[in-house]
């Protein structure tokens, strides 16, 4: 069977089982890179306890993508997020760029990602490139590594499949995130605005959005902090499926 590759044109919405209403996908999912880049170890803690306990107070899961170079420099930080009941995705190895890479490099890439968390009895499934910088590649590398989904910048509206081979990988799409948050007082109204419409959009329409945040952007200003609990908060209350990113996988109902 040949690879489906590039965009699959999938369903038109998302496969609902027998019985059930279809409703809105809500993908909650944060770039964790404690240390390792110039954002600043504090901000970091101080984000990722608030959003540990609004997720704990929503009984809700979320992603977090995760540098394998953690697994060496914050395993304890890892383990957190474990017992938390976290999943916990790969997000490169450490801020490398997929498509600068050669075609072997791509592939000891993967591999050394796999490596390091299973070091640490981690076995995600989830990989997002640094940069959202990925290729055709990169996903063959995944597949060949057992990985089941590549989350990127994308503006589908359901997950969809990626390769059929050597296994099924499938491409999560996350929307859009809240680095404009931290701009000009317009840029973050409008980023705002842009987050509830896209959230508003999935709920009238019972599709998928996943809006990425990083602990450290969140937990560097309040009002960031509390537009992000409200727009969790919103969706829970409205009806969606709020979930990890794993839970959204088009044959999760199967498993």
């Amino acid at each position: 069977m040949d690879k489906l590759r590039g965009k699959a044109t999938g369903p038109a919405s998302a496969p609902v089982a027998s019985g059930q209403e279809a409703r809105a996908g809500i993908g909650l999912c944060f770039n964790y890179q404690r240390g390792l880049l110039y954002e600043s170890e504090y901000l970091f803690d101080v984000g990722m306890k608030m959003i540990l306990k609004t997720l704990r107070d929503l009984r809700v899961r979320a992603t977090f993508h995760c540098p394998a170079k953690l697994c060496d420099v914050a395993p304890d930080n890892l383990s957190i997020l474990r017992d938390e009941g976290h999943e916990i995705a790969v997000l490169g190895f450490e801020d490398e760029k997929p498509k600068e890479l050669t075609d072997e490099a791509v592939r000891q890439l993967v591999f050394s990602c796999r490596a390091a968390f299973a070091k640490r009895g981690l076995h995600p499934i989830g990989f997002r490139s640094p940069h959202s910088d990925t290729d055709m590649r990169l996903c063959d590398a995944l597949a060949g590594q057992n990985f089941r989904y590549n989350s990127e910048h994308d503006h589908a509206k359901h997950p969809y499949l990626l390769l059929n081979e050597p296994q099924p990988l499938f491409r999560i799409p996350v929307y859009t995130d809240d680095r404009h948050l931290r701009r000009s007082e317009d840029t973050r109204d409008a980023t705002i605005s842009k987050h509830l419409r896209v959230l508003r959009k999935a709920l009238v329409n019972k599709h998928f959005v996943s809006v990425l945040f990083h602990p450290w952007i969140l937990g560097e200003d309040m009002d960031r902090m509390e537009h992000w609990q409200s727009w969790v908060t919103a969706a829970v209350n409205d009806g969606a499926k709020v979930g990890a990113l794993e839970e959204f996988l088009p044959d999760a109902d199967a498993d």
